[in-house]
């Protein structure tokens, strides 16, 4: 089967989606399948791509040319990437929005020139958070006549309203009414119209199939996979799977203090630093709590703002670029817990975030600012504790328990209400095996 995937996200970028298919492509490749990725030329989270081969996960790569109707480019485990057009992004979610849709109308031009004929896909698949591409991979899928799987990694179209996208991007250039309009009808309309078009739409949660399916799309679950690497304990990666990974003996590097030596309560957050994940709440809550120091490791709009945010409440908050490798092992050697957060928006009931899974699978100890779903699952788990979001008291009184079991030397994950602990849990529901097969039974499917 010739599967084209069309992702504005992709390797060498660190971040979810970029794992998660980095993770797929191998295992779909595998397996006998041709996957054929359109995507821009790599420079996320940065606004260009000089930045990014310039930063220390970019650094080294290969960078190909920038032409108007495509480039070829080869991945790193030999996959075929037609790498598209992009535009100068920046911190502005109308640059973000406008970034998004270059990509994806650069997309569709050059599967439209490039793979016709007998380079013609049996199947496209579409990803998001990148929106303009569930669009693209619709209007693909009518022109060529082949089925579409749109992959919806969290609550779109809801999310729109909810986080008032459109406001954010254009309210100082539109009129109220008009970006109101758009955010709660327009949008999700005609997004929700392109989901039910779809052959399937893969979700990563229970609850928004669920929520899917009362619209009258048709939904299956996928949740994002743990690598083989990370069941395997590699501290190297991010929590959200960055590569290149480390041998055990750059893993045993001694670096900023060992886990659990000193009192307190040191907690880690790896990821992205954007507006869904909301760290300003567990910022605020430090000044609330004693002996609680918080490391974030990452890059995103939100960097400056939390920065600014730390320095007014004066409390112990280190920040630190991006990274791979030996340096991120030694952050984890320093952590006695990993954060996860999302904001308090009612979609993100719906939504997992796939760092929780990669915590449980090597069995550190998690502070859950979450709700819904990624709640239930830590509590039924016993992979750490849990807080509300955006309740500054909740995330304060959270890291207080957590600090005393830290201190007191207790086991997370032992008797867990479930009857399965958070790797083992991990291991059934949300590695890369049950991704994997999972996809490759979607895909036959769709196709047969």
């Amino acid at each position: 089967m010739r599967i084209v995937l069309l992702s504005h996200y992709y390797y060498p970028e660190v971040g979810a989606p970029q794992r998660r298919w980095r993770i797929l492509v191998d295992h779909l490749r595998a397996v006998g399948h041709e996957i054929i990725t359109v995507a821009p030329h790599p420079h996320y989270p940065y606004p260009d791509r000089d930045r990014f081969f310039g930063s220390k996960v970019g650094r080294g790569r290969r960078r190909v040319d920038v032409r108007l109707g495509g480039t070829w480019d080869t991945g790193v485990d030999g996959e075929r990437i037609l790498r598209v057009p992009y535009l100068h992004s920046g911190a502005s979610m109308a640059r973000q929005m406008l970034d998004q849709t270059v990509s994806a109308t650069g997309a569709m031009s050059a599967v439209i020139d490039r793979l016709r004929g007998r380079m013609k896909p049996d199947v496209i698949v579409s990803t998001t958070p990148a929106l303009p591409f569930l669009l693209a991979g619709d209007a693909l899928s009518r022109l060529l006549r082949v089925p579409h799987v749109a992959e919806v990694r969290d609550a779109w179209p809801d999310l729109i309203s909810e986080m008032k996208l459109i406001t954010g991007a254009l309210g100082k250039y539109l009129p109220g009414a008009l970006t109101g309009s758009l955010e709660h009808r327009f949008l999700p309309d005609l997004l929700t119209r392109a989901q039910r078009r779809a052959a399937v739409v893969v979700v990563t949660t229970e609850g928004f199939k669920h929520r899917l399916e009362q619209r009258g799309v048709t939904a299956e679950v996928v949740r994002s996979g743990v690598s083989p690497a990370e069941l395997a304990g590699a501290s190297g990666l991010t929590a959200t799977g960055a590569i290149p990974l480390i041998s055990p003996v750059e893993e045993s590097t001694p670096a900023g203090g060992n886990r659990g030596n000193a009192a307190g309560l040191n907690l880690l957050y790896v990821g992205t630093v954007g507006r869904s994940q909301d760290l300003s709440t567990s910022i605020r809550a430090l000044a609330k709590t004693e002996g609680v120091r918080l490391r974030i490791v990452g890059d995103g709009v939100d960097a400056a703002a939390l920065k600014a945010v730390a320095a007014a409440h004066h409390v112990p908050v280190e920040f630190h670029a991006q990274h791979a490798g030996a340096e991120l092992a030694a952050h984890w050697e320093w952590a006695d817990a990993g954060l996860v957060s999302l904001s308090p928006l009612e979609s993100y009931e719906c939504t997992v975030p796939s760092k929780l899974y990669s915590l449980m699978a090597r069995q550190i100890p998690v502070l859950g600012v979450v709700s819904g779903e990624a709640a239930e699952i830590i509590t039924s788990t016993a992979a750490g504790e849990v807080a509300r979001p955006g309740d500054t008291d909740s995330v304060a009184a959270a890291m207080t328990r957590m600090r005393e079991r830290v201190e007191a030397g207790d086991d997370f994950g032992t008797n867990p209400p479930a009857g399965q602990d958070p790797r083992e849990w991990v291991i059934r529901h949300a590695s890369a095996a049950a991704m994997g097969h999972g996809y490759d039974r979607i895909l036959r499917q769709v196709v047969s």
